[in-house]
């Protein structure tokens, strides 16, 4: 029942442009192409993603491109160490920044020949803080990047934009918490963003409502609301979603965030590791979902 696949790529190519870009070990060109055809020999799309602005480390570990080109990390005085510090973003406003992630996007979209592309953009607590950027309303800083991704996937390459929604919506006026709506004054790019973009709204929290999926079609975005492993949220998620559904409805997104081996074998019905609440969650929902989505 799944006819599309998102693959997060981002350092895990071999980038020839830019191979600084890219993490040890990585895929090459041939092997995407290989994972196209077989996507499309079984009726999927296959859809390339790699994460902009925000995601660009992992607590202080930078991910490729900030460790090739520290210059542009927009919060380069911020303490990684600190506790409640979660990952580092790059300079929105940067002028070498979209020559060299276009390059990358560019390489991607023709390794997998691919019609849509996802530019990640959930998480985003790390905005506004450079010289560039300081003073200008976040909202503001965060549609410029997204109106930039979309003049050259949409614009230039002439293929579908996909991208997570959380920085899209308000917390205080949805409900939401932290992670999955904004509490830095992101929210208001909502009005200042094409609306050919398919949003993918993910939620994982139990609630009674998800507001924003109604929000997102009210705007005239396509959604794609995407659960992950707590299966009374997923359950109540693909229920709003249909009693919401309108003709920008897409379908239900099934996402993983864990070792996607243990999750194939699983999907497969394979015995999964007893002991690993989180990974047996993972997969018991994306089967659920699944299985919701279709009946």
């Amino acid at each position: 029942g799944c006819n599309w696949v998102i693959v997060e790529v981002n350092g895990a190519f071999a980038y020839q442009s830019h191979p600084e870009a890219a993490e040890p070990n990585p895929m090459t060109a041939e092997e995407a192409r290989r994972l196209k055809k077989l996507a499309a020999d079984n009726g999927i799309h296959l859809v390339p993603m790699y994460n902009c602005l925000g995601h660009q480390s992992w607590k202080d570990k930078p991910g490729a491109l900030l460790r090739a080109h520290p210059e542009f990390n927009e919060a380069p005085e911020a303490d990684t160490t600190a506790e409640d510090f979660y990952c580092m973003s790059w300079c929105p406003n940067h002028p070498d920044i979209n020559p060299l992630v276009f390059d990358l996007f560019d390489e991607l979209l023709d390794a997998f020949e691919a019609d849509a592309f996802h530019v990640g953009m959930d998480e985003v607590f790390i905005i506004g803080e450079c010289p560039r950027c300081k003073g200008t309303p976040n909202a503001e800083l965060f549609a410029k990047a997204v109106n930039d991704y979309h003049g050259h996937l949409v614009g230039e390459r002439g293929v579908e934009m996909q991208m997570w929604g959380d920085r899209f919506l308000d917390g205080k006026a949805t409900g939401y918490g932290l992670w999955e709506a904004s509490e830095n004054d992101t929210q208001g790019a909502i009005a200042l963003v094409p609306k050919d973009i398919v949003i993918c709204d993910w939620h994982y929290e139990i609630m009674d409502e998800f507001p924003s999926i109604r929000i997102f079609q009210d705007e005239g975005f396509r959604v794609w609301p995407a659960g992950w492993n707590k299966e009374k949220s997923i359950k109540r998620l693909i229920e709003v979603a249909r009693r919401e559904a309108g003709p920008n409805m897409l379908g239900y997104l099934a996402t993983t965030w864990t070792d996607v081996d243990s999750v194939v074998r699983g999907l497969a019905g394979e015995e999964v590791d007893p002991d690993n609440e989180r990974l047996r969650g993972v997969v018991e929902g994306v089967k659920l979902g699944l299985r919701l989505a279709r009946e």
